[in-house]
């Protein structure tokens, strides 16, 4: 008796069972998310959201005792390592090393980096939110998170369906094709649908969901986002923000192909700076991959 062919609706049914294996969000992990998403934290309040999390506390000691920052003295509490990293910066690492953290215990695909992961989510995040000061984004509060998790659906292709993940890499190296194409051809779904699913798994907002789900097809989200007149769609920031930083060269896949030509990060309806926009960006970004070294 041969082997059953692999259809595509099969697929589909065998992948989406790996969201079984998504880790749990507790109260404290999705109260700390929402806190740490807005911009306007104090030292003392940041302090205390990450004191609760011992693992999260360590991570922020270490990283402001490490080489980068060049200090003198050991930085010996969470407090002091706030204030003396900032917070702009502690924030978006705690952020970061929270999702990353709920992933530390399981295997990984082999060519899957963690580090390159981070990088990305944390820079389109940034651009996100810049672009938010700028546009009257629907749901702008969310902004920060819906760039942060936006890609969730690859680390969690790359956790649970590792061997799935080598081969639509091998299929993309093959076919030249794009990322989004390879993942249906494998496991029947692409990864921008997997972070949908996996934000609703973990009850954020709506908002966050969909900007996910849509990040690379902004046009189909407003039949779900109901988008207010005079208010932009977070999908579509959250795409003009992922392509501009792929486009960098800071893409979660080692060996991804920047665009020839720069991706525009205009919003339909809306005039505002985008040189502005991107200056306040280039000078975020050499701290940002400090962080993740």
């Amino acid at each position: 008796m041969g082997l059953p062919v692999l259809t595509e609706s099969s697929a589909r049914a065998q992948t989406l069972q790996c969201l079984d294996r998504l880790p749990k969000l507790s109260p404290s992990m999705t109260q700390l998310l929402v806190q740490l998403s807005q911009r306007n934290c104090e030292v003392l309040d940041l302090a205390k959201i990450l004191e609760r999390d011992p693992v999260l506390s360590g991570q922020v000691l270490r990283l402001s005792n490490s080489a980068i920052f060049g200090r003198l003295r050991p930085v010996a509490s969470v407090r002091h390592a706030v204030a003396m990293v900032g917070i702009t910066a502690i924030r978006k690492f705690a952020l970061a090393s929270s999702i990353a953290n709920l992933f530390s215990r399981t295997k990984m695909a082999a060519h899957f980096s963690i580090r390159r992961f981070n990088v990305h989510s944390v820079a389109t995040a940034t651009l996100v939110e810049l672009l938010s000061e700028e546009v009257a984004f629907e749901h702008a509060g969310d902004a920060f998170l819906a760039g942060l998790l936006h890609d969730i659906g690859k680390l969690l292709i790359a956790v649970a369906l590792p061997r799935q993940y080598d081969e639509i890499l091998a299929l993309l190296s093959v076919t030249g094709g794009t990322l989004i194409e390879a993942e249906r051809n494998v496991i029947g779904i692409d990864h921008a649908e997997l972070s949908g699913l996996a934000v609703s798994r973990w009850e954020l907002s709506e908002a966050i969901q969909w900007a996910a789900c849509y990040h690379h097809q902004p046009s189909g989200a407003p039949a779900v986002e109901s988008t207010r007149a005079r208010k932009a769609s977070l999908s579509l920031g959250v795409h003009c923000a992922d392509a501009y930083v792929n486009h960098l060269g800071m893409s979660v896949l080692a060996d991804a192909v920047a665009a020839e030509t720069t991706p525009t990060l205009e919003i339909p309806g809306f005039t505002f700076s985008q040189e502005r926009v991107l200056e306040r960006f280039q000078k975020e970004l050499p701290r940002l991959c400090d962080l993740f070294r």
